[in-house]
Formats: structure tokens, sequence, C-alpha cells
């Protein structure tokens, strides 16, 4: 059995690095990243036109997404996004670009300001766009260490529309080899990755349950 310590351990130091590579990346490298997440994202709503989108809104170093979103939003797609709770738990709010936006989530989340709703409307979402740090080619994701998504992940099943794809968002070049993230049993593990150069495939790590789908 892997030893929690070690796995938080190592955790940490892969944050770490990904932070600062993060932070290292040059304005023309984002604004390259911001072309190709609108598009691909558009491509991977072509079978949802119908449904809503759940997202979040980026910090400055995140995969630039926002202005995907607001083509999503002009295309005609309501847009769900997270608002932190008590308990490590996620609300929901309705988002357009002109919803007021205040700084105060966990790590500095911008979280529109309005009306909080449940997991209830999962079930009218296509696409749950999840934000990380990295993920591996066997489907192990590196969050942001608040565990909001994994336990929100956990009990998504019981809502989720049939047609929902959970979707991690990171940088190209944040889709590791398999392995190359630690995970531990509370570990939501996702199926697709949505980056610049488009979407991809992700396996699910062995011992793992069912993959967010």
């Amino acid at each position: 059995m892997t030893d929690p310590g070690t796995t938080a351990d190592a955790k940490a130091r892969l944050r770490r690095e990904l932070r600062a590579d993060r932070t290292r990346r040059a304005r023309a490298v984002r604004e390259h990243a911001a072309v190709g997440l609108d598009r691909h994202l558009a491509e991977l709503l072509a079978g949802s036109a119908h449904l809503d989108i759940a997202a979040y809104l980026p910090m400055p170093t995140e995969p630039p997404l926002e202005p995907a979103l607001v083509t999503a939003h002009r295309r005609g797609h309501r847009i769900w996004v997270p608002v932190c709770e008590p308990g490590r738990r996620l609300a929901w709010a309705r988002w357009t670009p002109d919803t007021p936006v205040r700084t105060g989530g966990f790590g500095g989340l911008r979280e529109p300001v309005g009306a909080r709703h449940g997991a209830e409307v999962m079930r009218s979402v296509g696409v749950l766009l999840v934000p990380a740090l990295a993920v591996s080619h066997d489907g192990g994701r590196l969050g942001f260490g608040g565990g909001f998504y994994d336990r929100f992940l956990a009990t998504l099943p019981r809502t989720a529309h049939p047609e929902l794809r959970t979707v991690v968002c990171v940088f190209a070049d944040e889709v590791l080899p398999a392995g190359a993230v630690p995970v531990d049993e509370l570990d939501a593990p996702v199926a697709l990755a949505l980056t610049e150069d488009g979407p991809v495939s992700l396996g699910t790590r062995t011992g793992a349950g069912a993959a967010a789908r």
C-alpha cells in the first residue's frame, strides 16, 4: 500500500514544479493557447448544442479558457461556474461575460456574484470542465490540493445528465505519461483532457473506480 505521506509529499513537489512552469509561460504562448482552446472546445460542444456547460474562471497562470467560454455563451450555451462553500463543497452560479465576479474562493478562485445552486444543475450539463495542474495518460488528475472537485466528482453520477462528459483542462505539455501523477484512493480519475492542441483521451489507472465520464 502506498504511504499517504509519501503520496502527499510527491504531489506537493509536483505542484511546485508545475506552478513554476506556468509562471514562466510567455504571453505569446498563452495567446496561442487561448485560440486553440476556443476552437477545440467548440468542436467538443458540437454534439451537445442543446446542453449547458459547467466550467470555471481561470486564474492568470491557468490555461486561458475564458475566451472559449465567451464564444460558447454567444452560441447559446448556459454556463455554470463553481462557488466554494464550507465543508469543501461546490455550489454553482450562472455566468455570462457581463456577470460581476469576485475573488474569494479557495486559492483566490474567481466566483460569479449571484444565486447559488446545487448539483441539480448537472442534470442539464453536457460538458463539465475541471481545472488541474496536470493529468496523466492513465487518468490521474493533479488538482490544487483543496479536494473540492474530487468530492464533487465522487457524487456526480447521482445527478449528472446521461450525456455529460467530464473534461480536465490543462496545457498540452501537462498531459504526462501514465504513472507520472501521484494519486490516492480519493482522487477521481478522468477520461478526457482538453488542451490547446486538441482533446486527449485518457485511460483508467489500474485499481481505480470508473472514470468520470
